[in-house]
């Protein structure tokens, strides 16, 4: 009962303080319609989290990066001359990643039949992100680990393994090594959490970002879903059962 109390005041602590290193940044290119290759310059583009705005400018060719951006689901909205996104543009920002949308295309060819053209949380083919694994909530929706986060971790990575006791190790280094946050808030080991409420899970086993502090033996970082997450997920779903 005391460990579910202090995993409890962990993340209303987490919720409150927005805390460090829960971000990433999402970027794109934004185009006037989908049959010509004309770029929307100097368009506004934002997302939205409850009061709250984050947003950019597009440049001379249409692109865009939103910096700064909380981990969760966002819908991308933008204003082109007047005109809004006529479709519904969904972005995944995981800690300290980069949410590439790719084309973005302010108008589609919507049918009557067609409701909301949604585009997928799809990954890039090739990943930059040297010594760093992401694991979305839809990876883990599927994953026949969803109950078990340390074996769901690590049959992400071949580099993490699970000891006899239960402790999580990188490369054979000890397992007190390891660093944990949820929700940007440090913690001794990796917390039991429902699978449905982790929003991504980010592992660094090596080039650690600096402001995770000196360790050796890597990074685990999670994400919870908020109240926007979870209203975003119930949109899609419902989106999803109009087809």
């Amino acid at each position: 009962m005391k460990k579910v109390i202090n995993l409890i005041a962990i993340v209303l602590m987490a919720n409150l303080g927005m805390a460090q290193g829960s971000f990433g940044d999402i970027q794109g290119q934004l185009f006037e319609v989908a049959e010509k290759n004309t770029p929307a310059i100097f368009a506004k583009v934002w997302v939205e989290r409850g009061a709250s705005k984050f947003g950019a400018d597009t440049d001379e060719s249409g692109r865009f990066i939103i910096n700064s951006v909380p981990s969760g689901i966002y819908v991308l909205k933008a204003n082109y001359l007047g005109d809004t996104i006529s479709h519904t543009v969904y972005a995944n920002v995981l800690t300290d990643g980069v949410a590439h949308l790719g084309r973005v295309n302010l108008h589609e060819d919507v049918t009557e039949t067609e409701v909301v053209d949604i585009i997928g949380l799809t990954r890039p083919l090739i990943s930059h992100d040297v010594g760093q694994t992401r694991i979305d909530a839809l990876d883990i929706m599927k994953s026949a680990a969803k109950n078990d986060l340390k074996t769901l971790i690590s049959s992400h990575n071949s580099d993490i393994k699970v000891d006899a006791d239960g402790q999580m190790m990188i490369r054979g280094s000890r397992g007190n090594d390891l660093i944990h946050y949820i929700d940007g808030v440090k913690t001794g080991e990796v917390q039991t959490i429902p699978s449905s409420a982790i929003g991504g899970i980010t592992v660094y086993t090596s080039a650690i970002p600096a402001s995770y502090g000196d360790t050796t033996g890597g990074v685990i970082i999670m994400e919870t879903k908020s109240y926007y997450d979870l209203w975003r997920a119930w949109k899609i779903k419902m989106s999803s059962e109009q087809f």
